[in-house]
């Protein structure tokens, strides 16, 4: 017994020794653990409140950012409605200037058709009393002229005296309509339009609006291209074809230049006699210069006729491409087939 209590006592001692050691050593690792999770939750919180200041620093870029992206959409909106107001007033000013430039073009024509007509009627009555006064003779004198002159007879059968016995002056306010009315034959009767009551050919007529859409950029229309083959090429057909060239190429460029000769009169015997372009020996009344640098050429009066009326067509046509003729289609076209029929007169030498 004594021998197994003392065992049971060394063994007592033993683990309260052993656990008297456990326990130290337990309390020596906790207490670093404790500090280092102290140490570890103020750096996490160092590190949240720089974020926090981070964000809160992104946070007032963004919101100054997005004010000036404000600022800069209010300052387009601005500028386009300001564009939009002065396009809208260009537009009107336009469309103003427009309409003041037709009305007063209207009212400068209603002014030049008047005045047109002040003229026709002023040179008809000019006309009239020129007649008038011509045609007073002492045989057949006008009797508002000479109020002293009494052709009637007496009742009796004798003549009355020639010379009435006071001096009775003309008045003005004389009635010359009986006058007027016997010499009406010789006043100049205004001639009608030789086209008015022609049939207008439709081919040609279509041909002709149809260039008179866009006259300027149509250079190979069908109603030029009809005119240049069938009139201006064989009006200007010389025997000297080269230089028939040239003279075409010219006048459509509105390059040639044609005058009398200076110093030409009749009887003399310096007048060039032989036509530069038919070869032929004609007086040459006139010379011509195709070109700024090209030299004279001495044309006799036949060719310079055909040349002047290809002329007269191509300028009619410069006039309406820049917009100066202001009748209607069928005056314009007539007019071109009077050009035309001009054309070939002169080709027949019958200008």
């Amino acid at each position: 017994m004594y021998i197994l209590y003392t065992i049971q006592e060394i063994d007592g001692e033993q683990s309260d020794t052993l656990s008297d050691v456990t326990m130290r050593d337990y309390k020596s690792d906790t207490y670093p653990r404790r500090r280092r999770s102290a140490s570890m939750a103020e750096v996490k919180e160092h590190a949240y409140a720089r974020l926090q200041d981070e964000l809160k620093i992104a946070q007032q870029e963004l919101k100054l950012k997005d004010e000036e992206c404000d600022k800069l959409l209010r300052v387009r909106d601005q500028m386009g409605n300001e564009l939009e107001e002065l396009t809208a007033s260009l537009f009107e000013e336009a469309n103003n200037m427009v309409q003041d430039a037709n009305v007063k073009r209207m009212h400068s024509e209603k002014l030049l058709k008047e005045a047109h007509d002040k003229i026709d009627v002023l040179q008809a009555e000019v006309v009239a009393l020129k007649a008038l006064v011509i045609t007073s003779t002492p045989s057949m004198p006008n009797r508002h002229l000479h109020p002293q002159i009494d052709s009637k007879k007496k009742v009796d059968g004798s003549a009355s005296p020639k010379f009435a016995k006071g001096h009775k002056r003309s008045t003005s306010h004389h009635n010359i309509s009986s006058e007027i009315k016997s010499l009406e034959p010789l006043v100049p009767v205004v001639k009608e339009d030789p086209y008015k009551n022609k049939e207008i050919d439709p081919i040609y007529f279509q041909d002709f609006r149809t260039w008179k859409i866009k006259p300027a950029s149509e250079k190979d229309a069908a109603f030029i291209t009809r005119i240049e083959l069938e009139d201006i090429i064989p009006c200007l057909n010389f025997p000297n074809n080269a230089l028939s060239l040239q003279v075409k190429e010219t006048v459509e460029d509105n390059t040639l230049t044609i005058e009398p000769i200076p110093g030409n009169v009749a009887g003399n015997s310096s007048i060039p006699r032989l036509c530069a372009l038919t070869n032929v020996s004609r007086v040459c009344k006139y010379r011509m210069k195709c070109g700024d640098l090209s030299q004279w050429h001495f044309v006799s009066q036949t060719a310079r006729n055909r040349i002047a009326a290809v002329c007269d067509f191509y300028t009619y046509i410069r006039y309406i491409q820049q917009g100066l003729v202001k009748s209607e289609e069928k005056e314009m076209y007539w007019h071109t087939v009077k050009l035309r029929q001009q054309m070939a007169l002169s080709r027949l030498g019958l200008a």
